[in-house]
């Protein structure tokens, strides 16, 4: 009889769930009625068993299992038919100084295959520039005056004491100090010209583009503020225009009022630079998130073999068979993606990650192409359904070959009914 209490404090002490393998785990109902009907059909011709039921060789079932059902999800994540293509895909620019690329981690599928830009010309932000007026002089008169300025929607005043002992250059540095530590949306500086001895504010805006039924993003109105400062600091004067973004993808013109702009939510895309030359984006799988993927599988893969090499019993050699077996049958496609075996039998990564690397890897666990996926699952499947088939038994009676009466608890006490992953 199984002795559930060590079966639960087993799981709760020594299992820890596989965090990268959760999302592969997660099944329908209809994967346990799949599950059910497995399990009758692998009992209707088995024997019934003698099992001697220690702690350890309860531990030993269960890590078995799991490790099989890690193996399984690992291979599936790998697998383009797991999911979104684009989940383990980044994107790239054939000129990154023009424009560069990034796919967001929920893009979807409704990207184009194709896709070309030509930028004709930046999202710019407004820029003035003031009078130049002599640095170490007060070309105004002493006592109180205000700057007002309007940023979109929001109007600023700022009061300032100029006294006998001030400069037009100290006048233009405080009252620049003044809007920065503000953070209103207005850069303020001030630019020196050392040839003649001249100084100018200088506002930039912090947003770029022409903003929605206006010209401008900051303006003047010194209309209703007594001694306004602006006529005399020249701060009206526009230099450069706010102006939107215009560029082409795919031969059909879009302008934006910035530089970062999105495409279908699932790529973002900066403007850094205006070309003649169209530039290419494309889809390359993701090394990064590829060699985290393999390194997952071949631990999961791994942990089978150290299982079976930790194991004094006949079952344990079997065990260690169906996994090898599976790299014996497809050693050649795993060495052509950098994959190989040791003489214990573990698997490590040789090479280094690169475009060809990741496209072989592909192709291994791509079942459309290889069979290497489809024969993971098998044995995985097997081993996951009934791992008691590698724990050393005596058989008691053999089954009626003639009939198909199902027998679905046999050797599945806790094998196939306790399936702690399935939600």
């Amino acid at each position: 009889m199984v002795n559930l209490n060590n079966v639960y404090n087993y799981y709760t002490t020594q299992l820890q769930p596989n965090r990268s393998s959760q999302k592969s785990n997660s099944h329908k109902k209809d994967d346990l009625k799949t599950v059910y009907q497995n399990i009758i059909k692998d009992n209707q011709h088995s024997p019934l068993y003698k099992f001697t039921f220690s702690d350890h060789i309860q531990a030993y079932a269960i890590g078995i299992k799991e490790a099989a059902m890690a193996l399984e999800a690992e291979s599936d994540s790998l697998s383009s038919d797991g999911g979104n293509d684009f989940s383990e895909m980044k994107a790239v620019s054939s000129d990154e100084h023009v424009v560069y690329a990034k796919l967001r981690e929920d893009a979807s599928e409704e990207l184009p295959e194709k896709l070309t830009l030509k930028v004709n010309s930046l999202a710019t932000n407004q820029t003035n520039v003031g009078h130049y007026l002599p640095s170490g002089e007060l070309s105004i008169e002493p006592g109180s005056y205000t700057f007002g300025i309007a940023v979109n929607s929001n109007e600023y005043t700022f009061n300032m004491n100029i006294h006998d002992n001030d400069t037009n250059i100290n006048i233009q540095k405080n009252l620049a100090s003044a809007i920065n530590d503000n953070n209103i949306g207005i850069h303020a500086s001030v630019r020196s010209n050392r040839m003649d001895g001249t100084s100018a504010l200088v506002l930039r805006s912090d947003d770029v583009g022409k903003p929605e039924d206006q010209d401008l993003i900051f303006r003047f109105d010194q209309s209703y503020l007594e001694n306004d400062i602006t006529a005399f600091l020249g701060a009206e004067q526009v230099v450069t225009p706010p102006a939107n973004a215009e560029f082409y993808i795919n031969d059909t013109l879009h302008t934006a009022v910035s530089n970062q702009i999105s495409l279908n939510h699932s790529m973002d895309i900066d403007l850094l630079a205006t070309s003649d030359k169209e530039v290419q984006v494309g889809y390359v799988p993701d090394e990064d998130k590829l060699s985290d993927k393999i390194a997952n599988f071949l631990q999961s893969y791994n942990l089978l073999i150290d299982i079976s090499h930790g194991e004094s019993q006949r079952g344990a050699g079997k065990l260690y068979h169906d996994i090898t077996g599976i790299v014996k049958r497809h050693k050649e496609e795993l060495t052509a993606a950098g994959i190989v075996t040791d003489d214990s039998g573990h698997l490590s990564r040789t090479g280094e990650d690169d475009l060809f690397s990741s496209t072989r890897i592909q192709a291994l666990f791509n079942d459309k192409i290889s069979d290497f996926h489809k024969d993971i699952s098998k044995t995985t499947g097997h081993i996951t359904l009934n791992p008691l088939d590698y724990v050393d038994k005596i058989v008691v009676t053999y089954p009626n070959t003639t009939g198909t009466y199902p027998n679905p608890y046999n050797p599945s006490k806790y094998s196939g009914l306790l399936f702690n992953d399935y939600r």
